[in-house]
C-alpha cells in the first residue's frame, strides 16, 4: 500500500469519526431524549438541556432536514470511499491512449453524475423547496456569481505559493507516477475529438453540477444540521479534497473545498459555489487545450498547480 493510499485512506477515516462518531453523537446525548416504559407509564428522561436546539444560523436554509439524512449522507460517503477503494487497490489499466471504450466510460460518469443530482432530489422530495433551499432563483443571484474569477485568482496565488515554497516536489516524493489526476492525462493524450468534447463537457457542466449539489446543497447543509457552520465547512472540505483521490491535489482541494462551502454560506445561493467550480475546470480544460497545441510550453507549465483539475 503506498503512502498515497495511506493518506486518503486515513483522511476519509478522519471525517467518518468526525461525523458518526463525535458530531451526530453529541448531538444525541445533548438534544435527544430516552424513552423508559416503567410499568403502564412512559417516562421521557432527556439528557443535556432536553428540548430541540435552535437551527444554526446563516444564508444556507437548513429547515426540512433531519435523522433521514444521516442516512443520505452514509450513502454519498460509502459510494465515494467505494469507488476510492476499488480505484486504489485495482490493478493497472495501461496507458490511457491505449484504453478501449474511453467514450462510453465517460459516458458513464455522466450518468452517474446526473443520478447523484437525482439521489439529492429524492432524499430531499417533499421535505425541502428546493429552489428556495438552495437559493436557485436567478433574478435574485445572478451578481452572486461576478466574483468567481476573483476566487479563482486566489486559488492561484495559493497554488502557486505552496509549488514556490516546495510543498509540491515534497508531496511529489511520496507520489508513484507524474501525480496526475487521469481526466488531466486524458486531455492531453488524446486526440479523439469526441473523447475531448464529453470530457469538456463532464468536467465543466457535470462535475460543478453534481458536485456542488451533493457536497454543498446537500451534505453540507444536513452537516451544518446536527453541528455547526464551522465544523460543516471544514468537514465538507476534507471530505471534497479527499474523494477526489490525489495526494498532490489533496490540500489545494480541501481548501477549495472549505471556500466553496464559504461561498455557499455567504450568498446564499448555490450558484456562487457552482459558478466558482466552473470556472476553476473550465479554466482547467483550456489551459489543457492550450498545451496541447503548444507542447513546449509543457515543461514549464506541468508542474504548475493550477493544473489540477476537479472532480
Amino acid at each position: 500500500m503506498t503512502i498515497e493510499v495511506q493518506v486518503i485512506d486515513t483522511v476519509l477515516a478522519l471525517c467518518a469519526g468526525m461525523l458518526f462518531l463525535w458530531a451526530v453523537p453529541s448531538y444525541a446525548l445533548r438534544h435527544g431524549g430516552i424513552r423508559i416504559r416503567i410499568g403502564r407509564a412512559d417516562v421521557l428522561r432527556k439528557p443535556g438541556p432536553g428540548r430541540i436546539p435552535p437551527l444554526p444560523r446563516g444564508r444556507v436554509p437548513i429547515r426540512g432536514f433531519g435523522l433521514v439524512d444521516l442516512l443520505g449522507i452514509s450513502l454519498f460517503f460509502g459510494f465515494y470511499a467505494g469507488t476510492w477503494w476499488l480505484s486504489s487497490r485495482g490493478e493497472e489499466t495501461g496507458e490511457l491512449g491505449e484504453m478501449e471504450g474511453l467514450s462510453v466510460g465517460l459516458l458513464f460518469g455522466l450518468f452517474l453524475q446526473g443520478l447523484q443530482i437525482l439521489l439529492v432530489v429524492v432524499l430531499l422530495f417533499r421535505r425541502v423547496n428546493l429552489v428556495e433551499a438552495f437559493g436557485l432563483r436567478w433574478q435574485r443571484t445572478w451578481w452572486q456569481v461576478v466574483f468567481a474569477p476573483v476566487v479563482i485568482l486566489m486559488m492561484w496565488a495559493f497554488m502557486v505559493f505552496l509549488d514556490g515554497t516546495g510543498y509540491n516536489e515534497w508531496i511529489s516524493s511520496f507520489v508513484e507516477g507524474d501525480g496526475e489526476q487521469e481526466t488531466v492525462k486524458l486531455l492531453g493524450e488524446s486526440w479523439d475529438p469526441l473523447v475531448l468534447v464529453l470530457v469538456a463537457v463532464v468536467a465543466c457542466v457535470g462535475a460543478p453540477l453534481a458536485e456542488e449539489v451533493v457536497f454543498r446543497g446537500y451534505i453540507y447543509a444536513a452537516v451544518k444540521r446536527f453541528t455547526n457552520i464551522p465544523f460543516a465547512v471544514i468537514f465538507t472540505g476534507l471530505l471534497f479534497g479527499a474523494v477526489h483521490g490525489n495526494l498532490l491535489a489533496l490540500l489545494p482541494l480541501t481548501v477549495l473545498g472549505i471556500v466553496l462551502a464559504l461561498a455557499y454560506e455567504y450568498t446564499g445561493s448555490l450558484w456562487a459555489p457552482i459558478a466558482i467550480h466552473f470556472c476553476f475546470n473550465a479554466a482547467t480544460v483550456v489551459i489543457q487545450f492550450i498545451l496541447k497545441l503548444n507542447p513546449e510550453l509543457l515543461e514549464e507549465l506541468e508542474k504548475n498547480a493550477g493544473l489540477i483539475l476537479l472532480w
